[in-house]
Formats: structure tokens, C-alpha cells, sequence
């Protein structure tokens, strides 16, 4: 199977074969995932395509186009629901849970069935869910980002900055562009750190998204970072739908 993870700002794809799961692209849209999509490499004639995408249903329609020009053929998209293979969604409109988490949560789930966990995705958003063992959903948070973060306190004050690039730490800041950057890694650790204390000490931790290897630096031992976490839930999802 081909699977393409569709963000806000970059698809990933990845070709699923067997047990392997193969990442094949990340290439930045800019807004723009249907030019993007016609720079993924070839794929085998027979190989299907499942897509989770998070632009919504006006984009959707132009990206099976694209899939048909693409590849001569229909993807098929996952959909976030109330109950799928014994993960059950908490919200009360199951369909408005982003696909993204509950893919994230399905793959959790799959991989450690009745295990509590706390699924942090570390993007332009930073999310995080939490399931209890029995495989119920106890819901969640959306905050911004690290690079949101800083660019909603820099666009909402006069702060002059001028090095945008420096590193993170977990401390504080010396000059004002350090003291934004931290500000934004802090705000991000905390929201986390609540996050898996809701979760309880024997939830399973797991961690994904573009910003996840900078924040685990600051987060404490027992992460599990799996760059391709929503790929895999979407395998997981597919091999279920048959």
C-alpha cells in the first residue's frame, strides 16, 4: 500500500509492505498538496492508496483527482469514528476528532492493546490524547506549536528579534529572542508533562510530529518517538477495512 500522511504543512509517504513500513517522501506543500503529490515517486500498478488528511472536504475532492492522475486510481481515506477495533473516540461528534490523533490513537492501541497511553503529536499544533486501558478515549488538548507559539507572541507585541534559528534548551533565556524560544519549549513541556500525569505513571508514553526530537530533550525518560506514528496507525486502519 502507498499511504500519505497529509498535514498542515508537509505530506509524508510511505510504502507499507508486510510488516515493513517503508518511508519513501516528506516533501513541504506550502499549501499547495495536490502540486506536492505530483512529486512523490512512482508506485507499483497494483499498490492501493490510503490517505489521512487534515484540510478538509473541499481539499479532499481535489486530492483524489490528483491521486487518479497521479497513480490511475481512487484513494480510499481513513475517517475518525466512534469505535474502531476496541479504541472507542470520546467525542460526542466523532467525525470532528482530527484524523490525524485518532490515527495516532489507533495505532497506540494496536500495537498495546489494554495499555493506557498518552499520544503527543509535536507539530504546527501540539496535541495531545489520552486512552485508558479498557481502550476508551479520555480526550484531549490542541495548543500551538513550537514555531506557533513564538510567532503568536511576535505578532502580538513589539518585541525586536532578530536570530530566529538558535537552538532550544530547557532553561531560560538570556536575550529576547532566547526568552520567546523558551517561553515556547516550556509552554510545550508543561502542556505535556499535565498531559501524561492525567495519564497516570503507568501509561505508555508516545511521541510524534516534525518538533518531537527537539521536545523530548526536556521531556523525561520513557518516551517512545515514533516519527511515522499516524502511517502507521493509517496501516493499522487498512488492514482492518480490508
Amino acid at each position: 500500500m502507498l499511504l500519505l500522511d497529509i498535514g498542515n504543512s508537509r505530506i509524508k509517504a510511505a510504502i507499507a509492505r508486510g510488516d515493513a513500513l517503508e518511508p519513501i517522501a516528506t516533501v513541504s506543500h506550502a499549501g499547495d498538496a495536490v502540486a506536492a503529490i505530483a512529486t512523490l515517486p512512482d508506485l507499483d500498478a497494483r499498490a492501493p492508496v490510503w490517505i489521512s488528511q487534515v484540510l478538509g472536504p473541499t481539499a479532499e475532492a481535489r486530492l483524489t483527482e490528483a491521486v487518479q492522475a497521479r497513480w490511475s486510481r481512487a484513494p480510499r481515506y481513513a475517517r475518525s469514528v466512534a469505535e474502531l477495533g476496541g479504541l472507542r473516540n470520546a467525542y460526542r461528534e466523532p467525525e470532528r476528532l482530527g484524523v490525524d490523533r485518532w490515527l495516532v490513537l489507533f495505532a497506540a492501541w494496536s500495537e498495546a492493546p489494554n495499555r493506557a497511553a498518552v499520544i503527543v503529536d509535536a507539530g504546527t499544533a501540539l496535541t495531545a490524547d489520552v486512552i485508558d486501558a479498557s481502550g476508551r478515549h479520555q480526550g484531549g488538548f490542541i495548543a500551538a506549536g513550537l514555531l506557533t507559539a513564538q510567532r503568536a507572541v511576535l505578532g502580538a507585541t513589539r518585541f525586536a528579534t532578530r536570530d530566529e534559528h538558535a537552538r532550544y534548551d530547557a532553561g531560560l533565556g538570556l536575550d529576547t529572542e532566547a526568552c520567546v524560544r523558551q517561553g515556547a519549549m516550556l509552554g510545550c513541556l508543561g502542556a505535556i508533562d499535565r498531559a501524561a500525569a492525567i495519564a497516570g505513571a503507568e501509561a505508555q508514553r508516545w511521541i510524534t510530529g516534525g518538533d518531537a526530537e527537539t521536545l523530548l530533550t526536556g521531556l523525561g525518560a520513557g518516551w517512545r518517538h515514533r516519527p511515522l506514528l499516524v502511517l502507521e496507525g493509517l496501516r493499522a486502519l487498512a488492514r482492518i477495512s480490508g
